[in-house]
Parts: C-alpha cells; structure tokens; sequence
C-alpha cells in the first residue's frame, strides 16, 4: 500500500466516523424532542381533565358556585402515571374574573365570571403546560 492509499484510507475512516457520530447525535436529539412532545401532550390531557371535572361537578350540582373558589383555589395534585413513568404536579388556582378571563384585583359582589386556571409540569417537560377555563354563573350551577 503507497502512501497516499494510506491517507485516502485514513480520510476515509475519519469521514465515515463523523457521518456515524453527526448520525447518532441527532437520532438522540430526535429522541428528545419526541419524549417532549409525549409529555407535553399528557400534561393538556391531565389539564383538560381537571377542567372537564370542574365542568361536571358544576352541571351535575356537585358543587355549589360559591364553594369553586374554596375547593380549587391555590391547590395541587400529584399524578403519577406508572406506565410512562412520569410524574405531574398540577397547580390550581380558582379567582373571580371578568369575562375575558382577567382575575379582578378587587372583589366584586356577586361577580358572575370565575376563571379556573390549571398548570402542569414535569421533570424532562420544557414549558409548563398552562391551561385556563372561564366559567359563567347561571341557573344551572347556583
């Protein structure tokens, strides 16, 4: 083998190294966007259920309007989903609000707006999952 054989076959080597290396990292970078993704699409479901519930309880007269705010405001609630082997913290908070949803910094009496607004994290989640739900008093859920 010449010499120059010998550097063709060195560049060779280090070439299909580096197309091996710049390979496996992005299959890792992939890997990582993609469990992201799962995570934050089980953090909107966790928040879509907790708001589903408020939703239900109002409807089916479970709960009164005037005790959301005491049974929601300022809680949390740890999930933890064995299969994925995640764990979510929901926080909770429950505050009189206009119709847009913007909380009052004064208290309103008999104030007919009430936002019900859900955060979910976990370890490995990028951006918190923030979800929130106006809700309107009516004859239904007095």
């Amino acid at each position: 083998m010449s010499y120059m054989e010998m550097v063709l076959a060195l560049f060779a080597v280090v070439f299909f190294t580096s197309v091996a290396l710049n390979y496996n990292v992005r299959i890792g970078q992939q890997q990582e966007l993609l469990i992201n993704a799962t995570q934050y699409v089980q953090a909107t479901q966790l928040c879509h259920t907790l708001l589903d519930e408020v939703d239900a309880k109002l409807f089916s007269k479970q709960l009164a309007w005037n005790s959301v705010k005491t049974t929601y405001n300022n809680t949390s609630r740890t999930i933890d989903l064995a299969f994925p082997g995640d764990v979510y913290q929901l926080a909770i908070t429950a505050v009189d609000s206009d119709s847009l949803g913007i909380p009052l910094t004064t208290a309103v009496p008999n104030n007919i707006f009430l936002r019900v607004q859900v955060v979910a994290s976990t370890p490995g989640l990028k951006v918190p999952v923030t979800m929130q739900r106006v809700y309107t008093k009516s004859h239904l859920n007095l």
